[in-house]
């Protein structure tokens, strides 16, 4: 039986937590939250902070788990937090992960939510769980990390901060220079510049950069800061990769000037060359991932029969040709 979480599950959350598999890296470097934390925000306020979470319960098996999505603020999607649980726990955690992942993906359609998104580390025994709740892969990245003191770097020509004139040409940028695949899953909408996340329980600054010349946007760079770590996002059309080194080591010295924390940045497969350029400055590879997604619901197009009366039928002229 799978049921939303309440506070009679406290003690099943906790106890499960150390067998618990975590998602969504980003927030995972940024805030560390805790599940059981991020349930009862979530119990205790609708669900406006913390997570959406459910429990399984098989009490003949004594088989218990819980899964944990993070609804954004700006967007009708959610964000796979955490499974309990692990595939490796349980010889029959791979049903439970199916029959969670697939209620929440019912549930999401219930409540108007369009998809629901699961960044997981590269492994094939989790892609096969995912695949068969509904799932589908659509894409892969390296996440990279720099511990090291950067060094002093000049401000690059054409980079500046983002401002709201720049929403349309944003959106252009991102329609000619990602993936068409990877737009469909995001909703044709690019999820880097979108406010909030959801995930109001935590202090964090984000900023954005474009590199524009002549009112054309060549790159974008986002920066989103914790007290743990520093995250940046960088999406650069193809053609000007090679032209990226001293924006990125720009971008590394205003992520390092105030805190010596580490900056991470993920790169997709698709984006061939960027993995380079960051080893340039400094950075380390840190892990792989996968981005798989499910939909929860599609717009279909219905016809619907219009009734006519029976008296107009036969008195349409359309006329004769002259």
């Amino acid at each position: 039986m799978i049921q939303p979480f309440g506070l009679r599950d406290a003690l099943t959350i906790k106890r499960l937590q150390s067998s618990n598999v975590a998602f969504d890296l980003k927030r995972l470097l940024l805030y560390s939250p805790s599940p059981l934390r991020s349930a009862l925000a979530g119990y205790l306020t609708n669900h406006h902070l913390g997570t959406i979470t459910c429990v399984h319960r098989d009490d003949k098996k004594h088989l218990s788990g819980y899964v944990q999505v993070w609804p954004r603020a700006d967007r009708p999607e959610w964000e796979l937090g955490f499974i309990a649980p692990s595939l490796d726990e349980h010889e029959q955690a791979g049903d439970i992960w199916c029959r969670m992942l697939s209620h929440m993906i019912i549930r999401g359609a219930e409540l108007g939510n369009l998809r629901i998104y699961a960044r997981s580390s590269e492994d094939a025994e989790a892609e096969d769980v995912f695949r068969q709740a509904g799932f589908t892969v659509v894409s892969r990245e390296e996440v990279f990390v720099c511990p090291h003191e950067p060094s002093p770097a000049p401000l690059p020509r054409g980079l500046r901060s983002v401002t709201r004139r720049d929403h349309w040409a944003l959106n252009e940028f991102y329609r000619q220079v990602v993936p068409h695949l990877v737009q469909q899953a995001e909703g044709f909408s690019p999820h880097w510049c979108t406010a909030g996340n959801g995930s109001l329980l935590h202090a964090v600054s984000s900023s954005g950069y474009v590199w524009a010349d002549k009112g054309k946007i060549i790159a974008y760079m986002g920066l989103c800061r914790s007290a743990r770590a520093h995250w940046l996002e960088i999406v650069v059309r193809p053609e000007y990769r090679a032209d990226l080194l001293p924006y990125l080591k720009y971008m590394l010295m205003v992520a390092r000037s105030a805190e010596r924390l580490p900056v991470y940045c993920p790169v997709a497969d698709y984006s061939v060359g960027l993995g380079w350029l960051l080893r340039t400055c400094g950075f380390e590879s840190y892990t792989r991932q996968v981005m798989l997604a499910a939909y929860t619901m599609a717009r279909v197009p219905i016809r619907q029969r219009v009734p006519v009366h029976p008296g107009l039928q036969s008195s349409v002229d359309i006329g004769t040709p002259a």
